[in-house]
């Protein structure tokens, strides 16, 4: 049974477009991790405690996407192919989780995907990794009440 915990070290809102269009990013995403979790399955190879284990928390802020029976998995999917970014929180939770932690590269995840595997990737990228700052700004309006009616 996996024994590791999560912290919330940051927070990201993604807002989908209005304007009808395909959020394409949305799609890729999706469709690397039904790919991702499909190899989980085969991984699993029939035994149905193991495929009971296999589950989708990305939407839980645990900084990764992907619970399977011996690890946990971020995801990162492709139109083609490309570098891969991972946020401050997925690197943490990384570092924490050592070999239990998986990166899982999903290339060309619309047509015919391909899923590189890649186990304690801080471990594996320490020396090789960039490190990018981003500056962010919070807005706060203390005097709100005064404004409305």
């Amino acid at each position: 049974m996996f024994t590791g915990f999560h912290e919330l070290v940051g927070l990201a809102a993604i807002i989908r477009k209005k304007d009808g269009k395909k959020d394409v990013r949305g799609i890729v995403e999706r469709a690397g991790m039904e790919a991702v979790l499909e190899y989980e399955r085969e991984r699993a190879g029939g035994d149905k405690e193991k495929l009971e284990k296999i589950r989708d928390v990305s939407d839980s802020l645990r900084g990764y996407d992907i619970e399977s029976f011996d690890r946990v998995i971020e995801v990162k999917s492709f139109k083609a192919t490309g570098p891969v970014e991972l946020t401050s929180h997925e690197w943490q939770t990384a570092s924490r989780m050592g070999d239990i932690y998986w990166l899982y590269i999903v290339e060309n995840a619309l047509t015919k995907p391909r899923i590189h595997t890649i186990q304690n990737p801080v471990e594996k990228f320490r020396d090789k990794v960039k490190r990018i700052p981003i500056i962010d700004y919070r807005y706060i309006i203390e005097d709100w009440k005064e404004q409305t009616s």
